[in-house]
Formats: C-alpha cells, structure tokens, sequence
C-alpha cells in the first residue's frame, strides 16, 4: 500500500493561529525562515526514496523561487496553497477565484509544469463554500485535498466521506477530493496524521492507525509544516491551549516522521492519480455535497 506524504509550504507566521499578529502588510517585515527547513525535509524524503505533493503558498514562491525549483527537481510534485493565506471561509467567490488563479499562475510560470491540485488554508473548505469546488474546476485543477470529516472550531465536514471520491460540480466538471484520514471510534471520527495530530500523538498511535486504514484499503495521507520541525522559530504568547496545539513535541517532530517514511511507502497526489486511473477495482464513488 502506497500512501500519501505532502507538505504546505507556509513561513512560521502564516498559520491562522498568528494571523491576529502578522497581517499581510507585515509579512516581508518578518525573518525569512522556510528554506532551510523545506531543504532539510528534501534531503530526508531522498534518503528514505519518498516522493511527495509540496502545497505551496503563491506568497512563499514568489520570494524563494529556487526553492520551488528545487522541489520539482527532486522529483516532487508542486501544488497550490493559495497565494495569500486566506480561509476560504472568509472570502466571497471572486476573491478565492482571483487568489487561486495568481496562486497557480506564479507556481506554473516557476517549475513550467501544470499545477493540478489545491489544498485551503486550515482545510477551510466546508458545507457553507462548496461554490469552491467550481472554481477549482474552471480552473483547470484536478483534485482537491481540503476536506477534513471531523469537528473543529476552525474547519471540517463531520459527515464527508472518509476516503478518497468524486466531487460532482454544479458546473458539469468532476474533481477527486482527497479528504484527511481518520479512524472511526464510537460512531466518532477521530484524525491522525497531519499537522498537531502527528506531533502531539504517540507515535505508536499514528504507526497503528496507519496500518488500520491500509488494511481497509485506502491510502493514509500525512501532512505538514515546515515550521513545525523548527526548533529555534519566535515563540509567541498565545495562550496555553493554543500555545500547545501550535507548539507541541516540535522537538521531536523530525524523528517521529524519520520512522513514518522508513516504515511505509509514499507517493505524492500525482503519482497516486495515476494509480486510481489504472486499478478499476478501488471503490471511488462520485457525490454530489450539496445534496449529501
């Protein structure tokens, strides 16, 4: 069983958390820290023969477009985070279509490759913005992986599907959604895997959880941060609860994902599209959300 490595490619003060403290105008004002660290996860995933979907963010590429080129270079495949940032909870129709598109114009016009997927901002695409889903397909994109099925104060779809299918567009056009994983306990979904959830939870929890969705058939797919594997980053006052949720086991981060990549195997969306279109037998099943 082949899974799924990607990585969004932000700075340290991009998250949604940090937003209340950097607003755009301050951006190039902070220390630029994102290269080293995506430097340090290529000389990793080499090591380990991994292959991954690198969701960049269009602000990011235009300042390190060497670093996006290296990306590619290494064999990886480059896709779209937004240009700015932004929830897609917080933006009307045309402003997500004006930033997904300067998105995908800078990261083309970089690597000279079409750029086929999207990943929101904080998994922001919900029940109240399933318009999204029609822009991303006349825009030319192919799949999508901002669906979260679980309950956050920020985002999620609790009833969404699970596993990987076929989001039916009002407009005629069809595009996967690769939702994140998670394990169903007690009629509940619980996620794994990405982000706080893997630095925060054992990683003997992850490793199994892993393993359980495999066995069901379905690939896992992990994500994360390159600031959420730098020690040295400006530690900001958040509050407790937050503080730990952005924080937490940052320290050990680099070595839980070390034993992810040696014990599975990882493609990214581009090399697992093409695996979908070749095995007829993979139950993908087409939805139309709205009507779900």
């Amino acid at each position: 069983m082949k899974n799924i490595l990607t990585v969004d490619v932000e700075e340290w003060f991009h998250p949604e958390a940090l937003q209340h403290l950097f607003p755009v105008e301050r951006w190039k004002e902070q220390p630029a820290r994102v290269e080293p660290l995506v430097d340090r996860l290529l000389e990793l995933f080499a090591k380990f023969d991994a292959r991954a979907t690198f969701f960049v963010l269009g602000w990011v590429a235009e300042q390190h477009p060497k670093l996006i080129r290296r990306i590619v270079e290494a064999g990886h495949e480059v896709a779209s985070h937004s240009y700015g940032h932004r929830m897609v909870t917080k933006m009307k129709p045309a402003e997500f279509r004006e930033d997904l598109q300067r998105s995908v114009q800078i990261l083309q016009n970089i690597t000279g490759k079409k750029v086929s997927g999207f990943r929101a901002p904080t998994f922001s695409i919900t029940r109240e913005n399933l318009w999204a889903f029609d822009i991303l397909t006349e825009s030319g994109l192919l799949y999508d992986s901002s669906i979260y099925p679980i309950w956050h104060d920020r985002y999620g779809v609790p009833d969404a599907p699970r596993t990987t299918f076929i989001v039916e567009g009002s407009n005629g056009s069809d595009i996967y959604e690769f939702p994140m994983p998670t394990l169903r306990i007690l009629g509940k979904n619980f996620p794994f895997g990405g982000g706080g959830y893997l630095r925060i939870f054992p990683l003997k929890f992850t490793t199994l959880a892993i393993k359980k969705f495999n066995r069901q058939g379905f690939p896992a797919i992990i994500y994360m941060h390159p600031w959420e594997f730098d020690r040295d980053q400006p530690r900001l006052k958040l509050g407790r609860l937050r503080e730990f949720r952005h924080y937490g086991n940052i320290s050990k981060n680099i070595d839980k994902l070390s034993h992810l990549l040696k014990t599975f195997e990882w493609v990214g969306f581009a090399d697992y599209l093409k695996i979908l279109r070749e095995d007829k037998k993979l139950p993908i099943k087409k939805l139309n959300l709205r009507a779900v």
